[in-house]
């Protein structure tokens, strides 16, 4: 038998509310606590979690930002005569992405949502290349695959773009024949179950005992090579049930500033991010945000204290959030109501991410503290057999 293995399990949006509500699997569990997350979305933390470095320094934090020079969606301009109903269909936007990321060559991550065709000319894509593999990420830090490579253990990676099933199915092939000594396991089910029925709804009940299931039959799999068995179970959020539909877009259409004359802006889920191409439409824009009840303004103390305040302003020069549970209806994510949602105040406790592991670790208090105990257990020495 092989002396040990950690597996690293990557679960989008199981939140430490949602895992001590649940008592999720405290008997494989027991070492667990709360995980501070940031402000923004996986976007913004995924990166973190691979590299231990905050936003500002990495470089991710939305996919869309405002363009510096010709827009690779210039030519998308020229279907802004279409219906948004029609134009921002899922079916129509999914031909349309793999269409440009394959002319465009992008490997990361890629999805035009429902982002209007008239505005698309005016923005940029942050997320071209596949974050997980060597120079993915925007400010060059090295993610902790590099770390393992050069550990000389044996490891393997989920591919992010394959369903839980089949990941799931080859982390448990791989640990049957005993042959590594470190996996990171990416799993996005429940981020997709709480998404389209909330937190609590028909369907979560099965979807998490279905992946309760799944880890118990990992472990017994591995304790079958490995005299010790190591599972790391964290998230890069959590997940807030969705009460409140603001038709905040629908709105701000009717104040008389142009976009890309005046300003430009996306309107993410549960922010909306500004850039202003004149003082005139900075000082319409920010008196018109302060009037409404919607949400609040972003500070830039506040971005500063989430490692998000990017010296460039790269994402947005004036930040506008909702609180949790609610959601723009329509926005450039989506169309219409999502039951689930994440993306507000890192510090509300439907966002808080969670780390449960089997054994005690390096102390986990926030994303940035993921990383290296991914590290140290590269770094940990225990004679192969």
């Amino acid at each position: 038998m092989k002396p040990r293995v950690d597996v690293f399990i990557f679960a989008d949006a199981l939140g430490w509310k949602i895992a001590e509500e649940r008592d999720f699997m405290r008997e494989l569990f027991p070492v667990r606590n709360p995980c501070q997350t940031l402000f923004g979305y996986s976007s913004t933390c995924d990166p973190t979690i691979l590299t231990g470095a905050l936003p500002c320094d990495h470089g991710h934090f939305s996919f869309f930002v405002k363009a510096e020079g010709e827009s690779p969606f210039r030519d998308l301009g020229k279907l802004g005569f279409l219906p948004q109903k029609l134009a921002g269909h899922h079916r129509v936007r999914n031909r349309v992405s793999r269409y440009f990321a394959t002319k465009l060559g992008y490997t990361g991550y890629f999805q035009l949502y429902s982002v209007p065709f008239g505005r698309l000319p005016y923005l940029d894509y942050t997320e071209k290349k596949d974050i997980y593999e060597p120079g993915g990420i925007i400010g060059g830090q090295r993610t902790i695959f590099e770390h393992w490579q050069e550990s000389g253990k044996a490891w393997i990676r989920s591919d992010w773009r394959a369903g839980d099933a089949a990941n799931i199915a080859q982390a448990k092939d791989a640990l049957a024949k005993g042959d590594i000594e470190l996996m990171y396991l990416f799993t996005a089910g429940l981020d997709a179950t709480m998404h389209k029925y909330g937190p609590t709804g028909p369907g979560v009940d099965a979807a998490f005992d279905q992946f309760a299931n799944a880890l118990r039959e990992l472990h017994a799999t591995a304790a079958k090579s490995y005299r010790e068995v190591r599972l790391h179970l964290f998230s890069d959020h959590g997940m807030a049930k969705v009460t409140t539909a603001s038709d905040m877009l629908r709105r701000w259409s009717e104040v008389d500033l142009l976009y890309g004359v005046d300003y430009v802006a996306v309107w993410d889920s549960t922010m909306v991010r500004f850039w202003f191409l004149n003082d005139h439409a900075r000082k319409v824009t920010t008196a018109w945000l302060q009037a409404q009840p919607d949400g609040k303004i972003v500070t830039d103390a506040e971005l500063e204290a989430g490692g998000c305040l990017f010296p460039n302003r790269r994402y947005g020069e004036l930040f506008y959030l909702l609180p949790a549970g609610s959601l723009f209806v329509p926005s450039f994510m989506n169309m219409g109501f999502v039951t689930g949602m994440h993306g507000y105040d890192p510090a509300h406790p439907d966002s808080t991410a969670c780390w449960l592991a089997t054994h005690e670790t390096l102390p986990v208090a926030q994303l940035t503290d993921i990383f290296p105990v991914m590290r140290e257990a590269a770094n940990s020495t225990h004679v192969c057999e």
